[in-house]
Protein backbone atom coordinates (compact mmCIF):
# COMPACT_ATOMS: atom_id res chain seq x y z
CA UNK A 1 0.00 0.00 0.00
CA UNK A 2 2.01 3.50 -0.92
CA UNK A 3 2.44 5.89 1.38
CA UNK A 4 -0.25 8.96 2.19
CA UNK A 5 1.79 11.92 1.54
CA UNK A 6 2.17 14.79 4.07
CA UNK A 7 2.45 17.96 1.88
CA UNK A 8 4.09 20.17 4.88
CA UNK A 9 7.09 17.16 5.30
CA UNK A 10 8.99 19.31 3.02
CA UNK A 11 9.74 21.74 6.16
CA UNK A 12 12.19 19.73 8.15
CA UNK A 13 11.36 21.61 11.38
CA UNK A 14 7.42 20.82 10.45
CA UNK A 15 8.37 17.23 10.69
CA UNK A 16 10.17 16.52 13.44
CA UNK A 17 7.33 16.39 15.50
CA UNK A 18 6.13 13.54 14.10
CA UNK A 19 9.05 11.00 14.70
CA UNK A 20 10.93 8.46 12.01
CA UNK A 21 7.57 6.75 10.87
CA UNK A 22 6.25 9.53 8.47
CA UNK A 23 4.38 7.26 6.17
CA UNK A 24 2.78 5.59 9.32
CA UNK A 25 1.48 8.93 10.53
CA UNK A 26 0.33 9.86 7.08
CA UNK A 27 -1.71 7.03 6.33
CA UNK A 28 -3.24 7.28 10.16
CA UNK A 29 -4.15 11.05 10.02
CA UNK A 30 -6.00 10.12 6.53
CA UNK A 31 -7.75 7.20 8.02
CA UNK A 32 -8.47 9.53 11.44
CA UNK A 33 -12.29 9.82 12.00
CA UNK A 34 -10.82 13.08 14.28
CA UNK A 35 -9.82 16.29 12.93
CA UNK A 36 -6.35 17.05 13.03
CA UNK A 37 -4.91 20.85 12.68
CA UNK A 38 -1.35 21.32 13.16
CA UNK A 39 -0.57 25.63 13.70
CA UNK A 40 2.42 27.37 14.21
CA UNK A 41 2.13 30.54 16.40
CA UNK A 42 2.58 34.03 15.02
CA UNK A 43 4.04 36.39 17.05
CA UNK A 44 3.17 40.35 17.21
CA UNK A 45 6.46 43.12 18.36
CA UNK A 46 5.80 42.79 21.89
CA UNK A 47 6.88 38.82 21.46
CA UNK A 48 3.54 37.93 22.37
CA UNK A 49 1.47 35.22 20.73
CA UNK A 50 -1.31 37.57 18.42
CA UNK A 51 -2.44 34.48 16.28
CA UNK A 52 -1.65 30.88 14.69
CA UNK A 53 -0.94 30.01 10.88
CA UNK A 54 -2.40 26.70 9.88
CA UNK A 55 0.45 24.32 8.79
CA UNK A 56 -1.95 21.39 8.29
CA UNK A 57 -5.39 19.66 8.31
CA UNK A 58 -5.92 15.99 7.73
CA UNK A 59 -8.78 14.91 6.04
CA UNK A 60 -11.76 14.74 8.52
CA UNK A 61 -10.79 18.35 9.74
CA UNK A 62 -10.80 19.43 6.34
CA UNK A 63 -14.40 17.74 5.82
CA UNK A 64 -16.08 19.20 9.14
CA UNK A 65 -14.68 22.87 8.58
CA UNK A 66 -15.11 22.94 4.76
CA UNK A 67 -11.58 24.48 4.37
CA UNK A 68 -8.20 23.13 2.11
CA UNK A 69 -5.30 21.06 3.71
CA UNK A 70 -3.48 24.17 4.46
CA UNK A 71 -5.95 27.20 4.78
CA UNK A 72 -4.35 30.66 3.74
CA UNK A 73 -6.12 32.46 6.53
CA UNK A 74 -5.15 32.03 10.14
CA UNK A 75 -6.76 31.29 12.82
CA UNK A 76 -8.55 34.59 13.93
CA UNK A 77 -9.41 35.28 10.68
CA UNK A 78 -11.37 32.05 10.61
CA UNK A 79 -12.93 32.64 14.02
CA UNK A 80 -13.40 35.76 14.39
CA UNK A 81 -14.96 35.14 17.90
CA UNK A 82 -12.30 32.90 19.26
CA UNK A 83 -10.96 35.65 21.31
CA UNK A 84 -14.36 36.14 23.11
CA UNK A 85 -14.95 32.74 23.02
CA UNK A 86 -12.67 31.56 24.85
CA UNK A 87 -11.20 28.89 22.34
CA UNK A 88 -7.93 31.40 21.07
CA UNK A 89 -7.00 31.40 25.06
CA UNK A 90 -7.16 27.60 25.22
CA UNK A 91 -4.85 27.40 21.90
CA UNK A 92 -2.19 30.15 23.45
CA UNK A 93 -2.30 28.23 27.12
CA UNK A 94 -1.45 24.44 25.26
CA UNK A 95 1.89 26.15 23.99
CA UNK A 96 2.84 28.02 26.22
CA UNK A 97 2.66 25.42 28.95
CA UNK A 98 3.42 22.55 27.22
CA UNK A 99 1.25 20.43 28.91
CA UNK A 100 -1.75 18.82 27.46
CA UNK A 101 -5.00 20.60 27.31
CA UNK A 102 -8.63 19.94 26.88
CA UNK A 103 -12.09 21.70 26.30
CA UNK A 104 -15.22 21.45 25.22
CA UNK A 105 -17.57 24.35 24.16
CA UNK A 106 -20.57 24.89 22.32
CA UNK A 107 -19.20 27.35 19.13
CA UNK A 108 -22.54 29.60 17.96
CA UNK A 109 -20.90 32.24 16.25
CA UNK A 110 -18.98 32.65 12.65
CA UNK A 111 -21.10 30.58 10.92
CA UNK A 112 -20.92 27.46 13.34
CA UNK A 113 -23.27 25.84 15.45
CA UNK A 114 -22.09 22.85 16.68
CA UNK A 115 -20.35 21.05 20.23
CA UNK A 116 -16.93 20.74 20.09
CA UNK A 117 -14.26 18.53 21.91
CA UNK A 118 -10.80 19.62 22.18
CA UNK A 119 -7.26 18.77 22.94
CA UNK A 120 -3.96 20.26 22.21
CA UNK A 121 -0.79 19.84 23.08
CA UNK A 122 2.70 21.40 21.95
CA UNK A 123 4.89 20.01 19.61
CA UNK A 124 8.51 21.39 18.96
CA UNK A 125 7.51 24.65 17.66
CA UNK A 126 4.26 24.09 16.60
CA UNK A 127 0.98 23.38 18.13
CA UNK A 128 -1.18 19.71 17.36
CA UNK A 129 -4.92 20.29 17.82
CA UNK A 130 -7.44 17.21 17.79
CA UNK A 131 -11.26 17.84 17.69
CA UNK A 132 -14.32 16.58 17.40
CA UNK A 133 -17.44 17.72 16.02
CA UNK A 134 -20.65 16.41 17.11
CA UNK A 135 -22.53 17.59 13.97
CA UNK A 136 -20.20 14.76 12.75
CA UNK A 137 -21.53 12.23 14.99
CA UNK A 138 -25.13 11.37 16.76
CA UNK A 139 -25.95 14.17 19.20
CA UNK A 140 -25.59 13.34 23.08
CA UNK A 141 -28.52 13.14 25.26
CA UNK A 142 -26.74 16.39 27.00
CA UNK A 143 -26.04 18.12 23.43
CA UNK A 144 -30.00 17.09 22.44
CA UNK A 145 -31.46 19.48 26.01
CA UNK A 146 -29.01 21.62 25.60
CA UNK A 147 -29.87 22.48 22.13
CA UNK A 148 -33.76 22.39 22.95
CA UNK A 149 -33.47 24.46 25.89
CA UNK A 150 -31.58 27.22 24.10
CA UNK A 151 -34.47 26.95 21.66
CA UNK A 152 -37.05 27.28 24.11
CA UNK A 153 -34.99 30.18 25.19
CA UNK A 154 -35.01 31.63 22.09
CA UNK A 155 -38.73 31.29 21.05
CA UNK A 156 -39.53 32.39 24.41
CA UNK A 157 -37.97 36.04 23.87
CA UNK A 158 -39.33 36.26 20.62
CA UNK A 159 -42.41 35.60 22.32
CA UNK A 160 -41.67 38.21 25.13
CA UNK A 161 -40.90 40.89 22.57
CA UNK A 162 -43.41 40.00 20.04
CA UNK A 163 -46.11 40.88 23.10
CA UNK A 164 -44.18 43.87 24.32
CA UNK A 165 -44.62 44.96 20.64
CA UNK A 166 -48.22 44.24 20.45
CA UNK A 167 -48.11 46.26 23.86
CA UNK A 168 -46.54 49.32 22.70
CA UNK A 169 -48.90 48.93 19.30
CA UNK A 170 -51.61 49.22 21.44
CA UNK A 171 -50.49 52.03 23.67
CA UNK A 172 -49.68 54.38 21.06
CA UNK A 173 -53.37 53.86 19.28
CA UNK A 174 -55.56 54.22 22.26
CA UNK A 175 -57.87 57.47 22.23
CA UNK A 176 -56.22 58.34 25.38
CA UNK A 177 -53.05 60.26 26.89
CA UNK A 178 -50.76 57.23 27.95
CA UNK A 179 -46.86 57.35 28.68
CA UNK A 180 -45.02 54.65 30.88
CA UNK A 181 -42.05 55.41 33.23
CA UNK A 182 -38.73 53.69 34.15
CA UNK A 183 -36.76 53.64 37.54
CA UNK A 184 -37.44 55.28 40.96
CA UNK A 185 -36.93 58.84 39.16
CA UNK A 186 -39.89 58.18 37.00
CA UNK A 187 -37.87 58.69 33.58
CA UNK A 188 -40.34 59.11 31.10
CA UNK A 189 -39.60 56.14 28.70
CA UNK A 190 -42.54 55.81 26.28
CA UNK A 191 -45.27 58.53 25.02
CA UNK A 192 -47.57 58.01 22.73
CA UNK A 193 -48.90 61.28 20.18
CA UNK A 194 -51.98 62.18 22.58
CA UNK A 195 -49.95 62.43 25.78
CA UNK A 196 -47.13 64.38 23.77
CA UNK A 197 -49.66 66.36 22.60
CA UNK A 198 -50.25 67.79 25.92
CA UNK A 199 -47.03 69.37 25.58
CA UNK A 200 -46.10 70.27 22.23
CA UNK A 201 -43.48 72.40 23.25
CA UNK A 202 -41.39 70.14 25.57
CA UNK A 203 -39.14 67.53 25.18
CA UNK A 204 -40.39 65.42 27.77
CA UNK A 205 -38.61 61.86 26.77
CA UNK A 206 -35.77 60.69 28.87
CA UNK A 207 -36.27 63.13 31.78
CA UNK A 208 -37.91 62.48 35.32
CA UNK A 209 -40.99 63.80 36.19
CA UNK A 210 -40.39 66.10 38.29
CA UNK A 211 -37.83 67.40 35.74
CA UNK A 212 -39.93 67.54 32.64
CA UNK A 213 -42.51 68.95 34.30
CA UNK A 214 -41.07 70.79 37.35
CA UNK A 215 -44.96 72.93 37.91
CA UNK A 216 -46.24 69.46 39.44
CA UNK A 217 -44.54 70.07 42.41
CA UNK A 218 -46.78 70.73 45.32
CA UNK A 219 -49.99 69.69 43.39
CA UNK A 220 -49.80 65.51 45.24
CA UNK A 221 -49.68 64.42 41.83
CA UNK A 222 -46.03 63.24 41.81
CA UNK A 223 -46.39 62.01 45.21
CA UNK A 224 -48.93 59.60 44.46
CA UNK A 225 -46.74 58.22 41.50
CA UNK A 226 -44.18 57.54 43.97
CA UNK A 227 -46.79 55.66 46.25
CA UNK A 228 -47.74 53.23 43.23
CA UNK A 229 -43.88 52.81 42.52
CA UNK A 230 -43.07 51.60 46.18
CA UNK A 231 -46.32 49.57 47.23
CA UNK A 232 -46.74 48.56 43.58
CA UNK A 233 -50.93 49.42 44.27
CA UNK A 234 -52.72 50.93 41.36
CA UNK A 235 -54.21 54.38 41.95
CA UNK A 236 -57.16 55.60 39.82
CA UNK A 237 -58.45 58.84 40.60
CA UNK A 238 -61.65 61.16 38.78
CA UNK A 239 -61.12 64.39 37.54
CA UNK A 240 -57.87 65.06 39.41
CA UNK A 241 -57.16 68.88 39.04
CA UNK A 242 -53.91 69.44 37.59
CA UNK A 243 -52.23 72.97 37.11
CA UNK A 244 -49.59 72.80 33.96
CA UNK A 245 -48.16 75.07 31.81
CA UNK A 246 -49.89 73.26 28.82
CA UNK A 247 -48.79 76.16 26.34
CA UNK A 248 -45.34 77.08 27.18
CA UNK A 249 -46.03 80.44 27.80
CA UNK A 250 -45.06 80.34 31.33
CA UNK A 251 -48.73 80.63 32.25
CA UNK A 252 -50.01 77.61 34.54
CA UNK A 253 -53.45 76.17 33.23
CA UNK A 254 -56.13 74.84 34.84
CA UNK A 255 -57.11 70.89 33.49
CA UNK A 256 -59.22 68.09 34.98
CA UNK A 257 -58.36 63.96 33.93
CA UNK A 258 -59.47 60.93 34.91
CA UNK A 259 -56.01 58.94 35.59
CA UNK A 260 -54.83 55.26 36.14
CA UNK A 261 -51.35 54.97 37.74
CA UNK A 262 -50.15 51.16 37.38
CA UNK A 263 -47.09 49.58 38.61
CA UNK A 264 -44.74 47.86 36.07
CA UNK A 265 -42.95 44.78 37.00
CA UNK A 266 -39.54 43.54 35.86
CA UNK A 267 -39.45 39.66 34.84
CA UNK A 268 -38.73 39.00 39.05
CA UNK A 269 -41.66 40.47 39.48
CA UNK A 270 -39.57 43.65 40.98
CA UNK A 271 -41.72 47.22 40.25
CA UNK A 272 -39.08 48.87 37.69
CA UNK A 273 -41.74 51.18 36.36
CA UNK A 274 -45.36 53.40 36.01
CA UNK A 275 -48.04 53.00 33.12
CA UNK A 276 -49.92 56.26 33.51
CA UNK A 277 -52.68 56.70 31.92
CA UNK A 278 -54.89 60.47 31.71
CA UNK A 279 -57.87 61.04 29.94
CA UNK A 280 -58.64 64.82 29.28
CA UNK A 281 -62.10 65.46 31.44
CA UNK A 282 -61.92 68.96 31.01
CA UNK A 283 -65.19 70.01 28.97
CA UNK A 284 -67.32 67.78 30.94
CA UNK A 285 -66.26 68.77 34.37
CA UNK A 286 -66.85 72.31 33.23
CA UNK A 287 -70.27 71.77 31.58
CA UNK A 288 -71.21 70.28 35.21
CA UNK A 289 -69.83 73.29 37.15
CA UNK A 290 -72.40 75.13 34.65
CA UNK A 291 -74.85 73.18 35.22
CA UNK A 292 -74.34 72.84 38.80
CA UNK A 293 -73.75 77.09 39.04
CA UNK A 294 -77.39 77.55 37.12
CA UNK A 295 -78.73 74.98 40.09
CA UNK A 296 -77.52 77.12 42.45
CA UNK A 297 -78.71 80.55 40.90
CA UNK A 298 -81.86 78.60 40.76
CA UNK A 299 -82.03 78.03 44.31
CA UNK A 300 -81.54 81.63 44.82
CA UNK A 301 -84.30 82.28 43.01
CA UNK A 302 -86.31 80.05 44.64
CA UNK A 303 -85.40 81.16 48.00
CA UNK A 304 -86.41 84.78 47.01
CA UNK A 305 -89.64 83.87 46.02
CA UNK A 306 -90.46 81.80 48.78
CA UNK A 307 -89.79 84.73 51.26
CA UNK A 308 -92.68 87.33 49.09
CA UNK A 309 -95.50 85.81 51.34
CA UNK A 310 -97.26 89.60 50.98
CA UNK A 311 -98.03 89.34 47.85
CA UNK A 312 -101.13 87.79 46.29
CA UNK A 313 -102.28 84.18 45.55
CA UNK A 314 -102.50 85.34 42.15
CA UNK A 315 -99.37 86.50 41.60
CA UNK A 316 -97.70 83.67 44.18
CA UNK A 317 -99.51 81.53 41.40
CA UNK A 318 -98.34 83.21 38.28
CA UNK A 319 -94.56 82.73 39.98
CA UNK A 320 -95.58 79.07 40.88
CA UNK A 321 -96.19 79.07 37.18
CA UNK A 322 -92.87 80.96 36.18
CA UNK A 323 -90.91 78.29 38.69
CA UNK A 324 -92.10 75.51 36.99
CA UNK A 325 -91.58 76.84 33.52
CA UNK A 326 -88.16 77.05 35.10
CA UNK A 327 -88.10 73.64 36.18
CA UNK A 328 -88.49 72.44 32.74
CA UNK A 329 -86.14 74.81 31.21
CA UNK A 330 -83.57 73.54 33.51
CA UNK A 331 -84.09 70.10 33.01
CA UNK A 332 -84.34 70.06 29.26
CA UNK A 333 -80.59 72.00 29.66
CA UNK A 334 -79.46 69.24 32.17
CA UNK A 335 -80.03 66.59 29.67
CA UNK A 336 -78.99 68.36 26.82
CA UNK A 337 -75.59 69.51 28.55
CA UNK A 338 -75.22 65.53 29.48
CA UNK A 339 -75.87 63.90 26.50
CA UNK A 340 -75.07 66.11 23.90
CA UNK A 341 -71.88 67.10 23.93
CA UNK A 342 -71.50 67.06 19.59
CA UNK A 343 -73.61 70.97 20.28
CA UNK A 344 -70.35 72.55 21.75
CA UNK A 345 -68.26 71.34 18.97
CA UNK A 346 -70.85 71.99 16.16
CA UNK A 347 -70.71 75.59 17.27
CA UNK A 348 -67.02 76.08 17.45
CA UNK A 349 -66.99 74.50 13.67
CA UNK A 350 -69.82 77.08 13.03
CA UNK A 351 -67.83 80.02 14.18
CA UNK A 352 -64.82 78.63 12.46
CA UNK A 353 -66.40 78.88 9.19
CA UNK A 354 -68.13 82.35 9.83
CA UNK A 355 -64.81 83.84 10.54
CA UNK A 356 -63.36 82.19 7.58
CA UNK A 357 -66.22 83.98 5.68
CA UNK A 358 -65.29 87.10 6.91
CA UNK A 359 -61.81 86.96 7.18
CA UNK A 360 -59.96 88.77 3.91
CA UNK A 361 -59.17 85.98 1.62
CA UNK A 362 -54.90 86.97 2.09
CA UNK A 363 -55.46 87.38 5.54
CA UNK A 364 -56.57 83.72 5.98
CA UNK A 365 -54.44 82.10 2.97
CA UNK A 366 -51.00 84.00 5.11
CA UNK A 367 -48.05 81.82 6.80
CA UNK A 368 -49.43 83.19 9.93
CA UNK A 369 -53.02 82.61 10.07
CA UNK A 370 -53.53 79.70 7.81
CA UNK A 371 -51.90 77.41 9.40
CA UNK A 372 -53.83 77.77 13.03
CA UNK A 373 -56.62 78.02 11.09
CA UNK A 374 -56.28 74.81 9.80
CA UNK A 375 -55.22 73.40 13.12
CA UNK A 376 -58.18 74.43 14.75
CA UNK A 377 -60.29 72.79 12.01
CA UNK A 378 -58.38 69.43 12.42
CA UNK A 379 -58.91 69.95 16.34
CA UNK A 380 -62.46 70.19 15.74
CA UNK A 381 -62.57 67.00 13.24
CA UNK A 382 -60.54 64.85 15.31
CA UNK A 383 -62.70 65.84 18.26
CA UNK A 384 -66.48 65.06 16.03
CA UNK A 385 -64.40 61.56 15.23
CA UNK A 386 -63.67 60.97 18.84
CA UNK A 387 -67.32 61.24 20.07
CA UNK A 388 -68.80 59.32 17.00
CA UNK A 389 -66.15 56.25 17.04
CA UNK A 390 -66.66 56.19 20.70
CA UNK A 391 -70.04 56.21 20.80
CA UNK A 392 -70.72 53.45 17.74
CA UNK A 393 -67.92 51.33 19.59
CA UNK A 394 -70.10 51.57 23.03
CA UNK A 395 -72.66 50.68 21.40
CA UNK A 396 -70.98 47.81 20.00
CA UNK A 397 -69.70 46.33 23.02
CA UNK A 398 -73.04 46.46 24.58
CA UNK A 399 -75.01 44.65 22.05
CA UNK A 400 -73.16 40.89 22.96
CA UNK A 401 -76.10 39.17 20.92
CA UNK A 402 -78.68 40.95 18.88
CA UNK A 403 -81.44 38.70 18.84
CA UNK A 404 -80.58 36.65 15.60
CA UNK A 405 -83.63 35.50 12.69
CA UNK A 406 -83.44 33.33 9.44
CA UNK A 407 -82.67 36.00 6.89
CA UNK A 408 -82.58 36.09 2.98
CA UNK A 409 -79.26 37.07 1.97
CA UNK A 410 -80.34 38.33 -1.44
CA UNK A 411 -83.09 40.40 0.16
CA UNK A 412 -80.60 42.22 2.19
CA UNK A 413 -77.78 42.96 -0.75
CA UNK A 414 -80.51 44.25 -2.84
CA UNK A 415 -81.53 46.66 -0.07
CA UNK A 416 -77.92 47.42 0.12
CA UNK A 417 -77.70 47.67 -3.40
CA UNK A 418 -80.89 50.34 -4.01
CA UNK A 419 -78.83 52.51 -1.09
CA UNK A 420 -76.01 52.59 -3.07
CA UNK A 421 -76.98 53.06 -6.28
CA UNK A 422 -76.46 56.76 -6.84
CA UNK A 423 -72.57 56.21 -5.89
CA UNK A 424 -72.60 53.38 -8.21
CA UNK A 425 -73.69 55.42 -10.96
CA UNK A 426 -71.52 57.96 -9.43
CA UNK A 427 -68.01 56.22 -10.26
CA UNK A 428 -70.02 54.20 -13.12
CA UNK A 429 -68.96 51.08 -11.50
CA UNK A 430 -70.47 47.61 -12.46
CA UNK A 431 -72.16 45.44 -9.79
CA UNK A 432 -72.46 41.57 -10.75
CA UNK A 433 -75.01 39.93 -7.63
CA UNK A 434 -74.80 36.25 -7.24
CA UNK A 435 -76.25 35.49 -3.97
CA UNK A 436 -79.50 34.17 -4.74
CA UNK A 437 -79.46 30.60 -4.14
CA UNK A 438 -77.29 30.78 -0.87
CA UNK A 439 -79.67 29.33 2.13
CA UNK A 440 -80.90 31.52 4.77
CA UNK A 441 -78.49 33.12 7.46
CA UNK A 442 -78.74 33.48 10.83
CA UNK A 443 -78.31 36.37 11.83
CA UNK A 444 -79.35 40.08 13.32
CA UNK A 445 -81.11 41.86 10.52
CA UNK A 446 -79.47 45.19 10.99
CA UNK A 447 -76.07 43.80 11.95
CA UNK A 448 -75.89 41.86 8.56
CA UNK A 449 -76.86 44.61 6.60
CA UNK A 450 -73.99 47.05 8.08
CA UNK A 451 -71.64 44.24 7.04
CA UNK A 452 -72.67 44.37 3.87
CA UNK A 453 -73.27 48.16 3.15
CA UNK A 454 -69.77 48.67 4.73
CA UNK A 455 -68.16 45.75 2.20
CA UNK A 456 -69.46 47.31 -0.40
CA UNK A 457 -69.46 50.89 -0.16
CA UNK A 458 -65.75 50.22 0.82
CA UNK A 459 -65.52 48.70 -2.29
CA UNK A 460 -66.92 51.70 -4.22
CA UNK A 461 -64.95 54.19 -2.38
CA UNK A 462 -61.33 52.56 -2.29
CA UNK A 463 -61.90 52.13 -6.81
CA UNK A 464 -58.83 52.81 -8.44
CA UNK A 465 -59.31 56.06 -10.42
CA UNK A 466 -57.86 54.74 -13.54
CA UNK A 467 -59.95 51.93 -14.47
CA UNK A 468 -63.95 51.10 -14.29
CA UNK A 469 -64.77 49.63 -10.78
CA UNK A 470 -66.15 46.14 -11.22
CA UNK A 471 -67.42 44.90 -8.16
CA UNK A 472 -68.90 41.02 -7.65
CA UNK A 473 -70.94 39.71 -4.82
CA UNK A 474 -71.42 36.05 -4.54
CA UNK A 475 -72.23 33.05 -1.87
CA UNK A 476 -71.10 29.82 -1.73
CA UNK A 477 -71.85 26.99 0.92
CA UNK A 478 -69.24 25.51 3.38
CA UNK A 479 -70.29 23.04 6.16
CA UNK A 480 -71.93 25.05 8.50
CA UNK A 481 -71.63 28.75 6.95
CA UNK A 482 -72.66 30.31 3.94
CA UNK A 483 -69.90 32.66 2.97
CA UNK A 484 -70.29 35.81 1.19
CA UNK A 485 -67.34 37.10 -1.07
CA UNK A 486 -67.01 40.71 -2.33
CA UNK A 487 -64.61 40.93 -4.84
CA UNK A 488 -63.08 44.47 -6.30
CA UNK A 489 -60.62 45.38 -8.40
CA UNK A 490 -60.00 48.48 -6.43
CA UNK A 491 -56.48 50.20 -4.99
CA UNK A 492 -55.63 47.12 -3.05
CA UNK A 493 -53.99 46.84 0.57
CA UNK A 494 -50.51 45.96 0.89
CA UNK A 495 -49.34 42.43 2.55
CA UNK A 496 -47.60 44.16 5.74
CA UNK A 497 -50.80 46.39 6.61
CA UNK A 498 -53.38 43.37 5.98
CA UNK A 499 -52.83 42.55 9.31
CA UNK A 500 -53.93 45.49 10.56
CA UNK A 501 -56.79 45.97 8.35
CA UNK A 502 -59.31 45.30 11.20
CA UNK A 503 -58.05 47.19 14.08
CA UNK A 504 -59.54 50.05 15.22
CA UNK A 505 -58.78 53.34 13.92
CA UNK A 506 -56.39 52.08 10.80
CA UNK A 507 -56.69 53.89 7.83
CA UNK A 508 -54.20 52.85 4.84
CA UNK A 509 -55.63 56.12 2.08
CA UNK A 510 -56.55 59.16 3.16
CA UNK A 511 -57.79 60.45 0.28
CA UNK A 512 -61.49 59.58 1.19
CA UNK A 513 -63.75 60.65 3.65
CA UNK A 514 -63.26 57.51 6.77
CA UNK A 515 -63.34 56.70 9.85
CA UNK A 516 -61.07 53.70 10.27
CA UNK A 517 -63.81 51.69 12.51
CA UNK A 518 -66.34 50.29 9.99
CA UNK A 519 -64.08 47.02 9.12
CA UNK A 520 -63.43 46.87 13.26
CA UNK A 521 -67.01 46.83 13.82
CA UNK A 522 -67.99 44.25 10.87
CA UNK A 523 -65.26 41.99 12.09
CA UNK A 524 -67.06 42.32 15.67
CA UNK A 525 -70.20 41.88 14.50
CA UNK A 526 -69.14 38.48 12.09
CA UNK A 527 -67.36 36.93 15.43
CA UNK A 528 -70.37 38.10 18.01
CA UNK A 529 -72.27 36.14 15.51
CA UNK A 530 -70.33 32.78 15.64
CA UNK A 531 -68.60 33.50 12.34
CA UNK A 532 -65.46 34.88 10.57
CA UNK A 533 -63.78 36.85 7.98
CA UNK A 534 -61.02 36.83 5.72
CA UNK A 535 -59.42 38.71 3.10
CA UNK A 536 -57.40 38.57 0.69
CA UNK A 537 -55.22 41.63 -1.17
CA UNK A 538 -53.05 42.74 -3.71
CA UNK A 539 -52.07 46.24 -4.07
CA UNK A 540 -52.91 48.03 -7.23
CA UNK A 541 -55.24 44.78 -7.80
CA UNK A 542 -57.79 44.90 -5.97
CA UNK A 543 -59.31 42.86 -2.46
CA UNK A 544 -61.56 39.83 -2.11
CA UNK A 545 -63.14 39.42 1.38
CA UNK A 546 -64.74 36.34 2.64
CA UNK A 547 -67.32 36.73 5.21
CA UNK A 548 -68.49 33.18 6.88
CA UNK A 549 -72.03 33.60 8.71
CA UNK A 550 -73.98 31.03 10.03
CA UNK A 551 -76.89 28.95 8.20
CA UNK A 552 -80.07 29.09 9.59
CA UNK A 553 -81.50 25.63 11.03
CA UNK A 554 -83.05 23.62 8.04
CA UNK A 555 -86.31 21.59 8.79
Amino acid sequence: MPAVPLPFYADAAALEPFGAAPEILGELLAVSLTGIIFYTPIYDRAGEIDDFTFVYLNPTAQRMMQMPERPTLTHNQQWPHSRQQGTFAFHIDAFESGEPRELNINYQLDGYDNYYRLAARRSGQGLLVSFTDTADQPRSPVEIALRESQAAEKAARADAEAQRQRFYEVLMQLPASVATHHGPALVYELANARYQQLFPSRQILGLPIREALPELHGQGIIEKLNHVYQTGQAYYDLEQETWVDFSGSGQLEQRYFNVFFQALRDAQGNVDGLLNFTYDVTEQVRARQQVQQLNQELEARVQERTEQLQVTNQALNDRNDQLRRTNVDLDNFIYTASHDLKAPISNIEGLLYLLEEELPAELAASESLEPILTRMHGAVERFKRTIGHLTDVTKLQKEHAPAPTALNLAAVVEEVRQDLLPVIEQVGARLWVEVAAAPPILFSEKNLRSVVYNLLSNALKYHAPDRTPHIDVRAHVRTGYTVLEVHDNGLGIEAAHQAKLFTMFQRFYTHVEGSGIGLYMVKRMVENAGGRIEVHSQLGAGTTFFVFLPQAATR
